[in-house]
């Protein structure tokens, strides 16, 4: 009697120990944002691209350059949505892409955001999809 009680017992505690899986309660948030022209697609190096959130009153939490791959990658501290804004040239800018990002924990996100003409004459951003 013992030995058919404690058989189930041992099983369910295996499977228990087993199916725990530790969480992270540090994770990390690392994102590639990757800027290529609209027209071509072509990757473009030595882009401004900002990152910051979306919140009234807002200032820019992270800011890089793309290197020879069109790329630039960034870590963040917490889960958020943040928006991407790449730039290039004096101010005014000649060329503007932007751009949204959901983070994910312990998994790097990418997002490309696509450079257009930008006219100073009408603020604002072209967000890409």
């Amino acid at each position: 009697m013992k030995k058919t009680l404690l058989l189930p017992i041992l099983m369910l505690s295996i499977a228990f120990l087993i199916s725990c899986k530790k969480e992270d309660l540090n994770p990390k948030y690392p994102f590639t944002i990757i800027v290529k022209t609209y027209d071509d697609s072509v990757a473009v190096n030595n882009v401004a691209v900002e990152v910051f959130t979306p919140v009234q009153g807002n200032t820019v939490d992270k800011l890089g350059y793309t290197n020879q791959k069109g790329e630039v990658s960034f870590n963040y501290e917490y889960d958020a949505v943040l928006l991407v804004r790449a730039t290039r040239g004096a101010n005014p800018y000649t060329y503007m892409g932007c751009a949204d990002i959901r983070l994910e924990p312990n998994e790097r996100v990418y997002k490309t955001v696509y450079l257009e003409a930008y006219d100073p004459n009408i603020p604002g951003c072209v967000y890409s999809p």
